[in-house]
């Protein structure tokens, strides 16, 4: 099972867990004949069609799936995410959800000699469905990313040197939450290409060293404030 496929399948483990948990919170609740909830407190939606906005920051790991040539070895790092949500809200079941999501993290890269951290940044914006249970305490989002801004690098005696984009421009999203109280969504989401990318490292000056493709993933995990 590749790394890639690992990622998906925690995910989506995850989001069966979460549906168990909220299952068993419902069961545990009294409920008198309007249909309100005793056991905690519930907010209503009144509205069929509202706006949701929210900022979040959270981890995110970007993870290679396959790459081309085996004389590189590239070892993924750890790195950052902060994020601008807005969902337009239909009922209580359902969500368009879009963000723009500014991410930075490293990856080492090692060929012949040569070993560097490669800097990496990127803008993303999903556009993802959303299905809303348990009075919209759970989650369940999938759709498309587009990766606007994707590039890496790294320096060589003082000179930066493109490494290319670590995702390509377009690719598939899943991802699930759990809201706690009004305000707060736990959200980890894995994002899988739709291609691989074309790499290049060990360039120098009139060279542009070795060439190669590489499958990446993500997978992020964070914290938002609804608002």
């Amino acid at each position: 099972m590749t790394r890639g496929i690992k990622g998906f399948v925690m995910v989506v483990a995850t989001a069966i867990m979460m549906l168990g948990m909220g299952t068993k919170a419902m069961a545990q609740c009294d409920c008198n004949d309007s249909g309100h909830y005793h056991g905690f407190k519930i907010e209503s939606q009144k509205k069929k069609v509202y706006t949701e906005f929210g900022i979040g920051i959270g981890g995110v790991y970007s993870g290679i799936e396959s790459i081309s040539s085996t004389d590189i070895l590239v070892k993924p790092r750890y790195g950052f995410q902060g994020h601008f949500d807005i969902a337009v809200c239909i009922g209580r079941n359902f969500a368009i959800e879009t963000e723009v999501a500014y991410e930075g993290g490293s990856m080492d890269a090692i060929w012949k000699n040569l070993e560097r951290r490669v800097k990496t940044r990127s803008v993303d914006i999903p556009l993802m469905l959303s299905l809303r249970f348990f009075d919209n305490r759970i989650r369940l989002s999938a759709g498309t990313l587009f990766a606007v801004m994707s590039n890496a690098e790294y320096t060589v005696d003082s000179n930066t040197y493109l490494f290319g984009a670590v995702m390509p421009k377009y690719n598939l999203a899943a991802g699930v939450g759990l809201r706690i109280g009004k305000h707060t969504l736990i959200e980890a989401r894995y994002v899988y290409p739709l291609k691989e990318t074309v790499n290049q490292f060990g360039a120098k000056e009139g060279e542009t060293g070795l060439e190669f493709n590489m499958r990446g993933y993500k997978i992020s995990a964070g914290i938002t404030l609804l608002f």
